[in-house]
C-alpha cells in the first residue's frame, strides 16, 4: 500500500521534441517554440507512475486514467523542467495525485492525475480487439 503523501520528483530537459511547433502536421498549423502540453503531461505521468512503482506487481503496470491539467506558463527548449507527483488517496480502484511542475523561475503546471494498475496482457488484449474493428 502507498502512503499518503508518498511524492517523486523527475526532471527533464526540454529538447526540440517536446516543443509545441513539433505537433504541427497540415499547411497553416502555426505553434510556438516552448514545451508542449502533451510533452508536460508525459512527465506529469512519469512522475505520478515513478510514486506507485512500488505498488506494481509482475506483469503489471499503471495507466493513467483522468488528468485535470494547468499549463501556466511557457517553457522554452533547453530549460530544466521538474515534475512533483505527491499521491493523495486511492478512490475505488483509482490511485490520485497532485502534481506540480516548476522550472527555475516558477510554476509551469499544476495537475490533479489519476492512474489505474493493471495486468499489462489484459489491456494490450483490449486494445488487440480495437484494431479489428
Amino acid at each position: 500500500m502507498i502512503e499518503k503523501g508518498r511524492a517523486a520528483t523527475l526532471t527533464h530537459t526540454v529538447t526540440s521534441a517536446d516543443l509545441a511547433s513539433t505537433h504541427a502536421q497540415a499547411a497553416g498549423e502555426r505553434y510556438p517554440d516552448v514545451l508542449s502540453t502533451p510533452a508536460l503531461l508525459a512527465l506529469i505521468e512519469r512522475a505520478c507512475a515513478d510514486v506507485l512503482r512500488d505498488a506494481v506487481g509482475d506483469g503489471q503496470l499503471s495507466v493513467g486514467v483522468t488528468t485535470h491539467l494547468n499549463h501556466l506558463a511557457p517553457t522554452p527548449p533547453g530549460v530544466d523542467i521538474s515534475a512533483t507527483a505527491t499521491f493523495r488517496d486511492i478512490e475505488g480502484s483509482l490511485y490520485w495525485f497532485d502534481v506540480v511542475a516548476s522550472d527555475a523561475h516558477g510554476p509551469v503546471g499544476t495537475a490533479s492525475h489519476a492512474r489505474a494498475i493493471v495486468e499489462r496482457s489484459a489491456i494490450e488484449a483490449r486494445a488487440a480487439k480495437r484494431r479489428h474493428g
